[in-house]
């Protein structure tokens, strides 16, 4: 039995990172990944500049090589902690195809986020703490804080689990790194209340595939009423509550909370495997079905999110397709380019940084996704459907020009070799 689950999760693992490397090589950058390639001085900026310039001629791949070596590192680190879960193989691997299959774990393993740093992170410092290594686990600690604001979250939980828990020491260190945290990042809640609870939970449940979080949401709640109240637990909890308190007032950033729920997978698990093994075989069917449900959303979820191109061609309106921010400029600047055209304003920044790091700078003509009088028309077709059209038009006065954040040639390229030289020095 265990040979064949090994023989299953060989196939499965090879089989996901062939996909994903495929997904790395052809998803055309996205508006966040060409703001951060060529205005953030950050560690994610500096691994997507490291990767530009190991591998220039792998097009969208090189940017993101350094990403899916972090997941292959995740991976690694998430199978050991299974271990400290589970004792039996089996649980192991049923963990660990849930972690491989998340669609959340998909997504931060080939779009350029921190997302990836975060968990590796995490991880290690979860492995180090439950091992009894703690002072090896605290020197983990403060590299958080050169990743991203996420690093007041986890400070937070942590924090809260050595009060209740009256660690000393741990209570000293967290407590110090996050008063240091908020003098760096600072607490952000501004704008009128607005709730965006539901969205919360939406996004949540996109990240997990909606059934699977419907049970580990079940889980986590089981647990807080009966069962064992450890460190992964207590950061999943606290961040998850404090995700959802914050979502009733405002609009979250996912990113920051995601990591830290996720990696509590091994719990759920453990928690279905006890209710099913107590079960006298002729009761554990409804069990089994559960977990086949489950696992076939989360199947499809996955496989829909990687082999998404399809979509274009079948959707009455291409331009509602989730992945459409990341093609359409892309495919744009191709149809401009087969124009003529090398030069554009575009419509907002983010499309701005996108067409730069195809090769369109700033010029004269006026560039618009919609149709407008007096406009020239750049169909944009994908495998023989036309997809929509890229318009270009004269600006109508130096100030709209001067007000628009379009990028020239020569300062996208000064801009990059600034952002390349300073995480180089650093």
């Amino acid at each position: 039995m265990q040979h064949s689950l090994r023989r299953i999760l060989f196939f499965v693992l090879l089989l996901h990172l062939g996909l994903l490397v495929w997904v790395a090589a052809t998803l055309p950058i996205g508006p966040s990944e060409a703001k951060i390639y060529f205005t953030a001085h950050t560690p994610v900026s500096f691994l997507m500049h490291l990767g530009h310039t190991l591998l220039p001629r792998f097009d969208f791949l090189n940017i993101r090589l350094p990403f899916l070596l972090l997941h292959l590192i995740n991976l690694a680190l998430f199978w050991e902690l299974t271990g400290i879960y589970h004792k039996d193989e089996t649980a192991r691997i049923f963990s660990f195809l849930i972690f491989l299959l998340l669609p959340g774990i998909v997504s931060s393993a080939v779009l350029v986020t921190s997302t990836g740093m975060i968990l590796a992170l995490y991880q290690l410092f979860l492995l180090l703490y439950m091992r009894r290594h703690p002072v090896a686990a605290y020197l983990i600690l403060p590299l958080f804080l050169l990743i991203d604001r996420s690093a007041l979250i986890l400070y937070f939980a942590l924090l809260t689990y050595a009060l209740w828990n009256r660690e000393r020491g741990l209570l000293i260190f967290s407590g110090t790194l996050f008063l240091a945290a908020i003098s760096i990042y600072g607490v952000d809640f501004h704008g009128k209340p607005v709730n965006h609870f539901v969205d919360t939970v939406a996004l949540y449940a996109a990240i997990f595939s909606p059934l699977l979080f419907l049970y580990f949401f079940y889980a986590i709640y089981r647990i807080l009423l009966k069962g064992r109240h450890d460190l992964l637990w207590h950061v999943a909890f606290t961040v998850l509550v404090l995700s959802l308190a914050i979502s009733m007032r405002q609009r979250i950033p996912i990113q920051d909370f995601a990591p830290y729920v996720v990696v509590a997978i091994p719990m759920m698990t453990e928690l279905f495997l006890s209710s099913y093994r107590v079960r006298l075989p002729q009761f554990r069917r409804t069990y089994r079905n559960l977990a086949l449900s489950v696992l076939g959303v989360l199947l499809l979820n996955t496989l829909i999110l990687l082999i998404h191109r399809p979509l274009f061609l079948i959707l009455k309106h291409p331009r509602k397709h989730f992945a459409a921010p990341f093609y359409y400029p892309y495919w744009c600047a191709r149809a401009l380019q087969r124009a003529g055209i090398d030069t554009v304003t575009a419509p907002d920044s983010k499309t701005a940084y996108q067409l730069a790091y195809y090769g369109i700078g700033k010029g004269g003509l006026k560039l618009s996704f919609h149709p407008s009088q007096g406009c020239r028309k750049v169909t944009i077709r994908y495998e023989g459907r036309t997809m929509g059209y890229c318009c270009v038009s004269k600006l109508n006065n130096s100030t709209e020009n001067r007000s628009n954040p379009s990028l020239s040639k020569r300062e996208v390229n000064q801009m990059v070799l600034n952002s390349y030289n300073k995480n180089h020095k650093e």
